[in-house]
């Protein structure tokens, strides 16, 4: 059930830097879950570590939890959608994270509906 509550989504300085430019948040195709389409990842914690939202990702260098965003849309919660993608996929996935406070929106979020957090300084682990 899609629900409207305070969520947040945080990004890199790459992808701070396209929705500054759009002043819209974008969905990204899904490489391994196709038939979920694009989504927009968003959590309910406020200041997660990398590992319970699952971006413990080698593949890329940049720290996706540099920038956080303030969201408020209706977004529907991953267990609703999870069983369309591939369960060996939906099984590692969940591995690495705590799926639990996971939501998605598959469409465009735009600029009325959320807020660049400037107060949000990331506390980085020595």
């Amino acid at each position: 059930m899609k629900q409207i509550q305070q969520l947040y989504h945080f990004t890199c300085d790459h992808g701070h830097t396209g929705i500054s430019q759009t002043g819209v948040l974008l969905p990204r195709a899904q490489p391994f879950m196709h038939t979920l389409g694009p989504l927009l990842w968003l959590t309910d914690y406020k200041e997660p570590t990398k590992e319970s939202v699952g971006l413990t990702s080698s593949w890329t260098t940049c720290d996706r939890l540099a920038y956080r965003y303030i969201v408020r849309c209706k977004a529907v919660h991953w267990f609703e959608i999870r069983q369309r993608a591939p369960k060996e996929i939906v099984a590692e996935l969940e591995a690495f994270g705590q799926a639990e406070h996971w939501w998605v929106v598959r469409r465009p979020v735009t600029a009325s509906e959320f807020s660049f957090d400037e107060n949000y300084r990331r506390e980085v682990p020595a």
